[in-house]
């Protein structure tokens, strides 16, 4: 693959997406999610018991909009 191309690109961002944090109280980033929604998380209870995503002291008021927009797509 071209390491130019935008194929490439789209994938390197996708790397670097996956390690933001999208829980902030327990430091839980977008890859460990989005891997627990390939593996058969359907809820938000499903993220939570997963990966403690929302469990933390806001109660999943900062990471809960983005996780169940993850869960839609």
């Amino acid at each position: 693959m071209d390491p130019g191309s935008p194929e490439e690109e789209r994938r390197r961002q996708e790397v670097i997406d996956s390690y933001k944090v999208v829980c902030l109280c327990n430091k839980i980033r977008r890859g460990v999610i989005q891997r627990a929604i390939a593996g058969g998380a359907r809820s938000l209870e499903d993220v939570k018991r997963q990966t403690r995503a929302g469990t933390g002291p806001c109660g999943a008021k900062r990471c809960g909009p983005v996780i169940a927009q993850m869960l839609r797509r």
